[in-house]
C-alpha cells in the first residue's frame, strides 16, 4: 500500500494540474475574446467610415447632375471616391467573411453595395448623356436615385447594426465555437459547460 503522505500528494497534484489546465484555458479564451473584439471593432469602424465617404460623395455627385452642371473636376473627384472604395473592397468582403460569416460578407456585396453602385451607374449616365437626352424611364431613375441611396444608407445602417450585435454577443469567428456544441469541436467545449447541460442548467 502507499504511504498516505504519498497519496496525498498525488490528490494535490493531480488537483493543481486539474485547476491550472482550467486557468490556462481560460486565460487562453479571454485573450482570443479580446483580440477578436478588437479586431471586429475596428472592422465595423473602418467599414462606417467607408460607407459615409461613399455615400457622401454619391450624393455629392447626385445633385450635381440634377442641377446639370457638374464640372469635369467633380466629376474626378467623384471617379476618385469610387476607385478609393473600390480598392478597399476586397478587403472588407475577406474581413467581413472571416469575422461574421459569409451570409454577412454577400448581404455587404449584393444589398449595400449593389444598391450604392445602381445609384452611380444612374447618376454617370444622366451625366454622360445630359439630362434632357435621357428617356423617360431613364428620366424617372434620375429623379429617384436620392431616394435609392437612401435606401443604400438605411442598409448600410443595418448592416453595420448586425456586426455590432454579433461583436457584442459573440457570434464571430472563433469566439462562436465555444461552448458550441452544434458546431463540433470538442476541444473548445469546457467539461463545466457540458455537466451543466447535462443538469439542464445550460440550453
Amino acid at each position: 500500500m502507499f504511504p498516505q503522505s504519498v497519496l496525498i500528494g498525488l490528490v494535490v497534484a493531480l488537483v493543481g494540474y486539474f485547476l491550472q489546465q482550467r486557468s490556462w484555458r481560460h486565460n487562453k479564451r479571454e485573450e482570443v475574446r479580446q483580440r477578436e473584439f478588437e479586431a471586429c471593432t475596428k472592422v465595423i469602424e473602418d467599414l462606417a467610415r467607408a460607407f459615409d465617404k461613399r455615400i457622401l460623395a454619391t450624393s455629392e455627385f447626385v445633385s450635381c447632375v440634377n442641377r446639370g452642371d457638374a464640372t469635369e473636376d467633380e466629376l474626378q473627384h467623384y471617379r476618385n471616391s469610387v476607385r478609393d472604395w473600390m480598392h478597399e473592397f476586397s478587403s472588407f468582403k475577406s474581413r467581413i467573411f472571416h469575422f461574421f460569416g459569409k451570409e454577412k460578407m454577400l448581404e455587404f456585396e449584393n444589398s449595400v453595395h449593389e444598391k450604392i453602385r445602381k445609384v452611380s451607374d444612374i447618376a454617370l449616365r444622366t451625366n454622360r448623356y445630359g439630362k434632357k437626352n435621357l428617356s423617360a424611364a431613364h428620366r424617372d431613375e434620375q429623379e429617384a436615385a436620392q431616394r435609392r441611396l437612401d435606401v443604400a444608407r438605411y442598409a448600410a445602417y443595418r448592416l453595420l447594426a448586425d456586426l455590432n450585435e454579433m461583436t457584442a454577443n459573440e457570434e464571430t469567428s472563433r469566439i462562436s465555437l465555444y461552448d458550441n456544441i452544434r458546431v463540433g469541436h470538442l476541444d473548445m467545449i469546457s467539461r463545466t459547460y457540458l455537466i451543466q447541460r447535462l443538469l439542464n442548467l445550460k440550453s
